[in-house]
């Protein structure tokens, strides 16, 4: 067994047992905060919707990044191709 079947074993018994948890209980639970923050009031709602928010910006976030990295790497590309004269070639079935 190599690493990457061990690696796919494991990622696929986190979702059997996620799933699982989802088919049993539902997807609410998955939601609500856990202790001390789960506290009855108005103090439960505004700890979920803060941490969706969270989730939400830092996704954006690394969107983001990601997008700054590809247009760098773009930029790079056109300086050493255009400016420098450098070819990139690349061979999908080279032998």
């Amino acid at each position: 067994m190599t690493w990457l079947d061990d690696l796919t074993a494991q990622l696929r018994q986190a979702a059997d047992a996620l799933w699982g948890e989802v088919r049993e209980r539902g997807v609410m639970p998955l939601l609500q905060p856990i202790a001390p923050y789960n506290s009855p009031g108005i103090l439960a709602p505004a700890v979920a919707i803060g941490g969706l928010l969270a989730m939400v910006l830092l996704s954006g976030l690394a969107l983001a990044t990601a997008g700054g990295l590809v247009l760098s790497l773009l930029g790079l590309y056109l300086l050493l191709v255009e400016v420098f004269g450098v070819s990139i070639e690349l061979h999908p079935m080279a032998r």
